[in-house]
């Protein structure tokens, strides 16, 4: 008979949780609390913590994607102890001791909080270089002692923000120590949910610089990038949900929405489900395009909820609603030509739904998205037909009820690094700071090399959102033949791939036997 957790059991995909940084472990330590929360799992009552609390099987059957199981309750009693897997790091013990000291933090394993009081100087080469490197060589160790625990491991998770010295470096570091040991023919998928420079305010003078390496870090290192700033999230708590003066908590609690609605599919069953593997092949259409903005519904002011009947249509409305978008920037810029403004484009996108819905009902609104001569329609382009997947899980969210998470891979995106490396020219411009990365073994080479990786990755953006929508013209030719649109085709390969979509649509190009019969 097999054991629970075996090949055939239930917890069969687990995911290795890793949050770097001040930020990184403040919406990390939030994001367990959901998930607690969710599973049923108790953390207030110091007799029965980490016990699983629920009644019924489906908060229980997939406990294993996050949680690891332990002895047993500090009552001494049998039910077994569910322990997160995270690990927590940070070059400052002081606020990794401010979040384990908590009822919460009480449930982290006590080797899994790595760290030191070293100290970043809110610098990513000495995070890289100087500070991190005996961190990261501990951390590899305890992502191997939890990779060891695994049935199948189907992926790795970072918490960080790209602002600070830890959250940029040492997660660098960490990604590709990882990369070379995890990622050789295998199928983990490393992702980050990750706090990057908002417009019109920052904390730290070196922002720039560290963004610029860190980003370039996720491009070589990360599968997928899910990006949240700290501007959006307090407009979002303001203008959506009524609040004077947000608070950090309140801002965090946003993005571990975004991340639960975005686990959620691992972590229960549903009519539609789907994995990490799933989600990185739907919404990564292009090689190195894995940068993602997120948006969550439903956001509503409390002295507004009531007045609200939360249906498929009303949570799609507010889904694709720029104002309910995590990171500054439009997903439904319509563009200027005049003004050189590229008009925005969905290349794919992921809803994540929470709550007793109809499969039917929910792909009839998602394609009332995108069809032809709907509102939104022109910004979802044509050669990318059925561009938006859903998951629809069965359980609701333990505090918003029916409720959807939606990730879109969407060229409006390069208005995040246009801003960084607007910055980091500024700064470059009259050499500021260079020694404080030059003392630590990062060149100047090397910095002007993460910027100009920064300027490749908007110019891709920018060009997917310039692509035709179609190849043909909407008028056939003579003999029905589709006529080749002049102002799509941009060099001879997309000419020829032309003449051979003509040719498939004619037949002349299906495969001949030898008598000649099709």
């Amino acid at each position: 008979m097999a054991r629970p957790g075996g090949r055939l059991g239930q917890n069969a995909r687990e995911v290795i949780h890793i949050q770097v940084g001040k930020a990184g472990n403040q919406f990390g330590h939030e994001f367990w609390r959901d998930l607690s929360e969710e599973h049923r799992i108790d953390f207030q009552n110091e007799a029965t913590r980490g016990q699983y609390t629920g009644v019924e099987d489906k908060f229980k059957e997939h406990i294993g994607v996050f949680f690891n199981e332990g002895q047993g309750s500090r009552s001494g009693g049998q039910a077994p102890r569910y322990v997160p897997r995270a690990i927590l790091v940070d070059l400052n013990m002081s606020d990794l001791a401010s979040i384990s000291q908590t009822a919460l933090g009480d449930m982290y394993k006590p080797d899994n909080i790595i760290g030191n009081d070293e100290g970043s100087g809110n610098c990513y080469a000495k995070a890289f270089h100087t500070e991190g490197p005996d961190l990261a060589d501990k951390c590899l160790e305890t992502v191997r002692k939890e990779v060891e625990k695994c049935n199948c491991l189907q992926g790795v998770q970072f918490c960080h923000s790209t602002s600070g010295g830890t959250g940029s470096g040492l997660t660098g570091l960490m990604l590709k120590t990882l990369y070379d040991y995890l990622d050789k023919g295998s199928k983990c998928i490393l992702q980050s949910f990750t706090l990057v420079p908002s417009p019109g305010m920052a904390d730290v003078l070196l922002e720039p610089y560290n963004a610029a390496l860190g980003l370039q870090d996720l491009l070589e290192y990360c599968h997928q990038v899910f990006f949240f700033d700290n501007m959006q999230l307090i407009d979002i708590c303001r203008k959506t949900l009524e609040k004077e003066v947000p608070k950090i908590s309140e801002m965090n609690n946003i993005i571990a929405l975004c991340m639960s609605g975005i686990t959620s599919p691992l972590r229960f069953t549903g009519s539609l489900n789907s994995d990490l593997r799933k989600m990185q092949t739907n919404l990564v259409p292009f090689k190195n395009a894995h940068f993602l903005i997120n948006s969550f519904a439903p956001l509503t002011a409390d002295t507004n909820a009531r007045y609200r009947k939360m249906s498929v249509l009303d949570l799609t409305q507010q889904m694709v609603s720029k104002d309910n978008v995590t990171v500054k920037c439009d997903p439904l810029n319509p563009g200027d030509p005049r003004e050189g403004i590229i008009k925005a484009r969905f290349l794919a996108s992921c809803a994540m739904w929470r709550g007793n819905m109809q499969t039917r009902e929910v792909d009839q609104v998602m394609y009332d998205l995108y069809k032809p001569g709907a509102r939104f329609d022109k910004f979802f382009p044509g050669w990318i037909p059925n561009c938006i997947a859903s998951n629809i899980v069965d359980v609701e969210h333990c505090e918003k009820g029916e409720c959807v998470s939606f990730v879109s891979n969407n060229t409006a995106v390069h208005e995040v690094f246009d801003r960084v490396t607007e910055n980091w020219d500024r700064m470059y411009r009259a050499r500021s700071y260079l020694h404080v990365f030059e003392q630590d073994g990062i060149s100047a080479q090397d910095m002007m090399e993460s910027r100009n990786i920064l300027q490749y990755i908007s110019d891709e953006y920018c060009e997917f959102a310039r692509w035709e929508d179609k190849f043909f013209e909407d008028q056939p030719g003579a003999g029905g033949m589709p006529i080749i649109k002049e102002t799509a085709v941009e060099n001879d390969e997309q000419r020829g791939i032309c003449q051979e979509l003509r040719e498939l649509q004619d037949g002349t190009m299906f495969i001949k036997s030898a008598t000649g019969a099709r």
